[in-house]
């Protein structure tokens, strides 16, 4: 069954049940209204009736006449000895006579439901304190049974009419719902099919319901998905060309080795050192695609309050060991707490840390600080820097500066990709400053949290 058939269907039982329950309603709520006034004429009728002395006379009820000054048109009166006896009665239906008499010391009222509804009450006739007898007053309610069959068979046909109304009703407006349904699943048969990132139009998406937004998020989407595929083909083709490099240096050289190499020991010695130079930076080079990777893969970490200088000064001492270069920690704190994830944070300051050795001679700065809910780690190099022109550029994949960057460095173009994505997964921020032949600085900001007491 199609959603626009269920939604018809849905929507018709559920109009059907509401009009059903009001019709019930309505009907009851008349007929209880109706039989309340007739209940209240005749209480009234019965307190005129007793306001006769004849009526409290004993010696009077065998008289033939005396009710019949009170007779309506489908009523009955009838007076009701302590025995139980018919003393008076004065009766205009014939079908409120055989209502068998019930004598009564309270006042009491019966209704009773048949063809036509009959309505009776009984009031106690009291002399000096003492009752002497019983008032009924009994009354026919034709008029009100054709009433409310005629009601019933308005309710009816009224709750037909509205169903079919509804089901009409239905069937266009749902119809004005499924159409930009359909028209996003077409859309989204055609992105599948073809491969094609197609948009839904204007008339889908500016509209401000949840069916608008639906379409907004929708082509959202797509744009997310164009962008993506636009920066995974991106790069696989820098990564492409990047292992293409060194694959054709070590086929070059093996070629040569094959032809020249055994006569020559230079020219042997030459080939495999650059095929062994070629081989470490293929190596370092798919180590950090996989290493992107796996960052990709965890768009989430866990963040935990850690105390970042021990870590800092922990790795500064390893990589100054490592690469027998000065690094100094300039820190006004020996406690610097933040919200991060320690391992990454460790990749992170090895990632920086490496590039500042590779291209600076010099000393390499690390400066820790707090500024009001934040921690600042700033890494500093004194090397030759980039153009400011080009700062925007650093973190794209692959991206190198001709002359500040180059192969001969040995760097794959993706340290400061991972480092951003790094520090976006520790909800931080990253910033690189920078002139050309004055070195670099790169600033981290991440969340501060007060060490607990």
């Amino acid at each position: 069954m199609s959603l626009r058939t269920r939604l018809i269907l849905m929507t018709g039982a559920w109009i059907l049940l509401i009009v059903l329950f009001f019709n019930y309603f309505i009907y009851f709520y008349i007929l209880k209204k109706i039989t309340d006034t007739e209940v209240e004429l005749l209480w009234n009728k019965a307190q005129i009736i007793l306001r006769n002395p004849e009526i409290k006379i004993p010696e009077n009820w065998s008289n033939p006449h005396l009710l019949k000054e009170f007779q309506d048109p489908d009523s009955l009166i009838r007076i009701i000895t302590p025995t139980g006896a018919i003393a008076a009665q004065s009766v205009s239906n014939e079908q409120l006579a055989t209502h068998p008499p019930v004598y009564r010391t309270d006042y009491h009222f019966t209704v009773e439901n048949g063809l036509d509804q009959l309505l009776f009450i009984q009031v106690p006739i009291i002399e000096n304190g003492v009752q002497i007898g019983l008032l009924e007053l009994g009354k026919a309610l034709d008029v009100l049974g054709d009433f409310m069959e005629i009601l019933a068979t308005g309710l009816m046909v009224t709750t037909v009419s509205v169903l079919l109304f509804s089901l009409v009703g239905g069937v266009f407006y749902t119809r004005v719902i499924i159409r930009p349904i359909r028209q996003l699943l077409e859309t989204m048969n055609t992105v599948r099919s073809k491969g094609q990132f197609i948009q839904l139009s204007s008339q889908f998406t500016t509209k401000n319901d949840e069916l608008g937004r639906l379409g907004k998020t929708f082509n959202q989407m797509i744009l997310s998905l164009q962008e993506n595929d636009l920066k995974q083909k991106q790069f696989v083709s820098d990564a492409s060309h990047e292992l293409r490099t060194p694959l054709t240096v070590i086929e070059s050289y093996t070629s040569l080795l094959r032809r020249w190499g055994g006569e020559d020991p230079t020219l042997r010695q030459e080939a495999l050192d650059a095929i062994h130079s070629e081989t470490v930076r293929l190596k370092g080079l798919i180590d950090s695609l996989l290493h992107m990777a796996e960052i990709e893969r965890q768009p989430e970490i866990r963040l935990r309050n850690i105390n970042l200088k021990p870590l800092i000064d922990a790795t500064a001492e390893q990589l100054s060991l490592a690469f027998k270069r000065e690094i100094r920690v300039e820190s006004a704190s020996k406690e610097l707490y933040c919200m991060a994830d320690e391992e990454k944070i460790k990749q992170l300051l090895i990632i920086l840390l490496d590039n500042a050795i590779k291209y600076s001679k010099k000393p390499v700065t690390i400066v820790c600080k707090e500024e009001a809910n934040t921690v600042i780690l700033q890494v500093k190099d004194e090397g030759i820097g980039v153009p400011r022109r080009e700062l925007g550029q650093l973190f794209e994949r692959f991206y190198r500066v001709d002359k500040a960057r180059g192969r001969g460095t040995g760097g794959s173009g993706l340290g400061l990709a991972i480092a951003k994505r790094i520090v976006e997964q520790n909800q931080g921020t990253i910033r690189l400053d920078s002139d050309e032949g004055k070195g670099m600085t790169v600033t981290i900001t991440l969340l501060k949290k007060e060490k607990e007491a």
